[in-house]
């Protein structure tokens, strides 16, 4: 682990993005989640964020200075100053200094990638750094718990980012450890979903027409809402012990039903709305066959979008593959090859 000092001003990080695979939707005051869910942490999808601090020269209790692929960002940076605004009791030396922050991302925006997760991840983990440093205390185990939960205040997925491969969040009676606050690691994983491949398909790369945040709100008065947590919330305790069995069959079974049922409680709300394209209807249809036809266990995921990700172990990947380049090219505008990943990292500046 790296030691940090109090003479340290700059940081830089990279933190991954996170495909869930049970599905938070749904929260509560303070970036509380209505029900657990459990994503793996992707590798090749990641946000850099480099955090410099420097001589207070305005009266503002945050002054910040947000680059997002070089360029000033208003409109992202004001939502990283409401952050900051209030946990500004773990970075007491904002009240000293003023915040420069240059971040960009592995991937292209609206690519059906999490970017909310990892650019909060990654600000969590630049910001925190910083704070030990003043405090002379050095990254542990610890440093991460902690990261979890302040990414989780600046977005809920983020909290997962902060640990390798797979993460759950939300409090959940049968998972021992779990917390509404933060994300913990599940470590325990059978070699048949160790360095599984996420294949993610482009299919539509315009902003999505309804926003995370609105979604979630939905949730509140959702006619099917208290029984989707129930289900929830027993699918990522069942999926816990799927990790842990190589149980591939009903990996996929959680998988699929969990992504189409996400979308079934957007269709379902009092002010409903539909994400999935034609495309998107199309690739599963027929990666259902391929998988039907090949015996090969693939299956797919979506996020609040239309953008398919296709999951897959790393030993069918070559199979896989060529059918995704040669089957699917009528459904996607590109494709993104991704695995799971090893987590953030500290980066040399």
């Amino acid at each position: 682990m790296e030691n940090s000092t109090h003479t340290q001003t700059k940081v830089k990080w990279q933190c991954p993005s996170n495909i869930a695979i049970v599905k938070y939707w749904g929260k509560k005051n303070i970036q509380i989640p209505c029900n657990s869910s459990l994503s793996i942490t992707l590798s090749n999808s990641f946000t850099e964020v480099e955090a410099e601090l420097s001589a207070k020269t305005e009266d503002v209790p945050v002054q910040l200075a947000y680059y997002f692929e070089g360029e000033l960002s208003d409109l992202f940076g004001r939502k990283v100053v409401k952050f900051l605004e209030n946990n500004i009791d773990s970075f007491p030396f904002l009240n000293d200094h003023a915040l420069t922050i240059h971040s960009t991302n592995s991937f292209p925006h609206s690519a059906g990638i999490a970017s909310s997760a990892s650019a909060f991840g990654a600000i969590a983990l630049a910001m925190l750094d910083l704070a030990y440093g003043f405090q002379n205390k050095e990254i542990d185990d610890n440093f991460y718990k902690e990261a979890s939960n302040l990414a989780r205040l600046g977005s809920g997925s983020a909290c997962r980012s902060v640990f390798p491969s797979y993460s759950m969040w939300g409090k959940n009676s049968e998972i021992e450890g779990s917390s509404n606050q933060k994300a913990i690691e599940i470590k325990d994983i059978h070699p048949n979903f160790q360095e599984m491949r996420d294949a993610i398909l482009i299919i539509e790369d315009e902003p999505k027409k309804v926003s995370s945040t609105i979604g979630h709100g939905l949730m509140n008065n959702h006619p099917y809402a208290e029984a989707r947590f129930i289900q929830a919330n027993k699918r990522t305790a069942e999926l816990v012990e799927v990790l842990k069995t190589g149980d591939i069959e009903r990996f996929i079974q959680i998988s699929e039903s969990e992504a189409l049922t996400l979308h079934a409680m957007m269709m379902t709300s009092s002010e409903y709305y539909l994400l999935v394209k034609s495309g998107t209807i199309t690739a599963i249809e027929k990666l259902m066959q391929f998988r039907l036809e090949r015996v090969i266990p693939v299956c797919f995921t979506l996020d609040a979008g239309p953008n398919l990700h296709v999951l897959y172990p790393k030993k069918y990947q070559e199979q896989v593959e060529d059918f995704i380049n040669n089957e699917l090219t009528d459904t996607y505008k590109k494709v993104i090859f991704d695995h799971e990943g090893t987590g953030p990292q500290k980066l040399d500046i």
